[in-house]
């Protein structure tokens, strides 16, 4: 357990050492946009005390949603990605008080961090940026107002672009979105219309809508390549809850690595994500290493080893004890473990001849098939046939 000390221990450092950049990053925002603004120093004062209130405020409840572990503890267990678009929206956020008021794209403060981290901390984080701009520039009521109002915008954008055939739709609700938001507060601020600010708007909306889908692609592709190294990462033979596994049995450390494997093959046939697959097979019995109740120390260890949330759940749905499995990937590492597990009992001697071996396959997916237990799973019957073949003429189960 010493491998496991030490990678907690590495995890805590490393968000410690985040939280400190991300606390630096947003005192230096208000200290820089200030200067900018050629603030006086009683100003510059109140900014530095805005930006440290705010940081404390911020960063507390990033931490108070890990403890929680509930959906956000496995983003916030991994603070690189969160502080690296943090520091990149501080830094446009001080560049933005070159542009006139209604001509900054401020909703992407909020659609970045949404897509990083959820929308309480998009809005958050972007309410403190569009703050600092109000303090150093004319510090009108409405033109905050408006600022709040797009960043709103921008985390609705996320819903739209989450689907690719809405995406299109998402631009254009974007554009207007942005242009009427700009278009009433000025009008509600002046009480006539400035055609200055009609060009802001059109320009703003163009900008916002195609950098907003521009962004949010970037972002995901980004979070896809990090999550797919995450994966990989924790089934690497120097992880060190792979080098537990393999200290409390080796006979367990092999039935992990054979179902991995396996598990990643029918994924692969049935289109399922292979790494999530292989993640949950290698985990499924994790809970063996700290005896009863499996399930729920199953997940207690992953969680306190920061595995992601889709192997956490597929550890909650362990055998179907206290959750059926939710998703492809969890009922195809439940077969492959049941699979393995028999031909694990039975000896080569009783299984000589392949006859024997199909009708144990046959035996094991029907049994429990019967039961339901794939029922709310997404599991298709040619997902099961073709998974069933590949076990019976593909598969080394030996």
């Amino acid at each position: 357990m010493e491998s496991l000390r030490n990678l907690r221990d590495h995890d805590s450092r490393q968000r410690r050492l985040m939280l400190a950049g991300m606390a630096a990053f947003g005192i230096l925002e208000c200290v820089f946009a200030g200067t900018l603004r050629h603030q006086e120093k009683d100003r510059m004062a109140v900014l530095v005390f805005f930006g440290i209130f705010y940081t404390v405020v911020f960063l507390a409840g990033m931490e108070f949603y890990r403890l929680q572990e509930d959906r956000f503890y496995e983003k916030a267990g991994n603070y690189k990605k969160i502080a690296q678009w943090y520091f990149i929206s501080c830094v446009a956020a001080v560049l933005l008080n070159f542009l006139p008021e209604y001509a900054r794209p401020v909703l992407l403060f909020s659609l970045g961090m949404r897509v990083i981290t959820n929308s309480f901390f998009g809005m958050m984080a972007g309410v403190f940026h569009v703050t600092v701009l109000s303090l150093c520039g004319q510090e009108n009521i409405y033109i905050l107002l408006c600022d709040i109002f797009l960043l709103i915008g921008g985390c609705l954008a996320v819903t739209f672009f989450e689907k690719n055939e809405n995406q299109r739709w998402g631009i254009i609700f974007l554009f207007f979105y942005t242009f009427v938001s700009i278009f009433l507060f000025s009008f509600v601020q002046t009480g006539q219309l400035n055609g200055n600010v009609l060009i802001y708007g059109v320009c703003n909306g163009i900008f916002s809508s195609i950098g907003a889908a521009a962004l949010y692609q970037k972002l995901c592709i980004h979070l896809d390549v990090s999550r797919k190294q995450a994966l990989e990462r924790i089934l690497k033979e120097d992880f060190g809850l792979v080098q537990a596994v393999w200290n409390f049995s080796h006979a367990d450390y092999a039935h992990a690595k054979k179902v991995a494997e396996l598990s990643a093959g029918c994924a692969i046939l049935v289109g399922a994500d292979p790494n999530v697959a292989a993640a949950g097979g290698f985990y499924y019995r994790l809970g063996r290493m700290e005896g009863e109740p499996y399930v729920e120390n199953g997940v207690a260890l992953a969680r306190s080893n920061h595995l992601p949330r889709e192997i956490v759940a597929i550890l909650q749905e362990y055998n179907g004890e206290q959750k059926l499995p939710s998703t492809v990937e969890s009922a195809i590492v439940h077969i492959v473990d049941s699979v393995v597990a028999k031909f694990e009992i039975l000896d080569k001697t009783t299984l000589s001849s392949s006859w024997n071996q199909d009708i144990l396959v046959y035996q094991t997916l029907n049994d429990n098939s019967a039961t339901g237990l794939y029922d709310e799973s997404g599991f298709s019957m040619n997902m099961f046939l073709k998974i069933r073949d590949y076990l019976v003429k593909e598969a080394k189960l030996f």
